[in-house]
């Protein structure tokens, strides 16, 4: 773990952790550049019940930072998940665009304003677990009846066995529990 958090000091990246609720994949993508930390991507204002479920045990669980775009939609966004979820930490940047962009949103966002906006969430470390989904799966008898009981079991949004994986870490699902559940 220990060479985890220097490689990636090394890589200047910055580590917060918690769930951080972004719009889209450009803004992971951006984000992930410089942040180690666990992302929800919302895709839109129109976030479906079973991801509000999903949030909402999440924030049971672990620090949740709503960090959407300075604009209506992020509004929109914001004021859905606060109303429909206890606890969580709403985050707006600045409209403050890097050079070439003409939107003003987060993935357009300097990153000198993003460190600034999301200091007080600073770590050492991001607890991430390796859940080896894909072993688990491939290993078993019935692969599909496998992979419907773990998401089942831990009412996981339905996707390939990254974000299912992901979901798992933004639960902070015990990694040995789960090993000895569904086997190594």
């Amino acid at each position: 773990m220990r060479m985890l958090v220097d490689y990636l000091r090394l890589m200047n990246k910055y580590c917060i952790d918690a769930v951080i609720i972004v719009e889209g994949k450009s803004d992971v993508s951006y984000l992930s550049s410089f942040i180690d930390s666990n992302f929800f991507i919302t895709n839109g204002y129109d976030i479906s019940e079973e991801k509000l479920d999903f949030l909402s045990r999440v924030a049971k669980v672990n620090k949740v930072i709503i960090f959407t775009d300075n604009d209506k939609a992020g509004n929109e966004i914001q004021c859905k998940i606060q109303t429909k979820i206890n606890g969580v930490i709403a985050v707006k940047s600045a409209k403050l665009i890097r050079n070439n962009y003409k939107k003003a949103g987060i993935a357009e966002t300097e990153k000198e304003e993003i460190l600034k906006v999301l200091k007080p969430y600073l770590t050492d470390s991001v607890s991430h677990n390796n859940y080896d989904l894909s072993r688990v799966i491939s290993l078993s008898k019935n692969p599909e009846e496998v992979r419907k009981h773990i998401i089942n079991d831990y009412r996981l949004i339905e996707g390939n066995n990254k974000y299912l994986n992901d979901q798992l870490n933004m639960l902070k699902v015990d990694v040995n529990e789960f090993k000895q559940k569904y086997g190594n």
